[in-house]
Parts: structure tokens; sequence; C-alpha cells
């Protein structure tokens, strides 16, 4: 979800969290200026960006094994050699394809939740990390 220049998918996902606000401000009896930023975490919600968030990354969690590895591509001893590679790209439409980008989203996490092998608790100690920051767009989480 790009605010400038981020196309039809941004200004879809800008729409939809939106709406998703005045949800949670009728809901909540905020009124039309005030923040819903605690309002998501105190009712256990998360925003439109952060599900979008959630479900790349669980995605590349689940396939991460299939994706390739920076030491792959090239035999260069640095110390992301072990990180998922992410496409070279000349297009933004390419920057932003869910791969690279799950690729990017994922190497933002903490070693503590990369390193967890069950499923089932990546996928909740990134909706519990996620809920925490109150995550608005892509660029807070990256």
């Amino acid at each position: 979800m790009e605010g400038k220049g981020g196309g039809a998918a941004a200004n879809v996902s800008i729409k939809a969290l939106r709406i998703q606000k005045k949800e949670i401000r009728l809901i909540t009896g905020l009124k039309r200026l005030e923040s819903c930023r605690q309002k998501f975490k105190e009712n256990g919600m998360l925003p439109v960006t952060s599900i979008y968030i959630l479900e790349v990354l669980c995605y590349i969690k689940k396939h991460r094994d299939d994706l390739k590895k920076n030491c792959e591509i090239h035999d260069h001893n640095t110390r992301s050699k072990y990180d998922l590679h992410t496409q070279s790209h000349n297009t933004s439409q390419l920057q932003k394809n869910v791969l690279n980008m799950g690729v990017r989203l994922y190497k933002q996490l903490p070693w503590r939740i990369k390193n967890i092998d069950k499923y089932n608790r990546f996928r909740k100690e990134v909706k519990s990390t996620l809920l925490k920051n109150k995550i608005y767009s892509l660029e807070e989480y990256l």
C-alpha cells in the first residue's frame, strides 16, 4: 500500500483502510477525527495493511524453502548470504510483486520470529507484533 504513485491497488487499500477505520469509529463511539490505532489494538483487530503483511509473511514462511537464498546466486561471503534473494527489477511493478515484497517484509522480522519452526506459532507471533505496532502503511513496517 504505497501512498504516492502506488497505483490502483494502493488506492483500493487506502479506501479499504478508510472504511475499516470508519467502522471502528462507529463500533467504539470515537469521533470522526479521533485516532483509531489504539482501538484496533484493544479489540484485537488488524488494520487492512497489517492483514496484508501478515498474509504475505505467512506465504513466504510456508514457501521459504522453495525460494533462493543470496548464497545460491553469488559466491560473495556477506553477512546476508543466507537471506532470501529478491529478484532484480527495473520496474516498480516487479518491485511490488508479492514475492519481492514478501522477501523485503520477511527480512525486517526479528530473528526470534524468523527462527520459529512451527507455522501456527510463527503466524501468532507475527500477528501479535503487528497488533502491538498498529501498522497503517508498508512504509511504517519497512
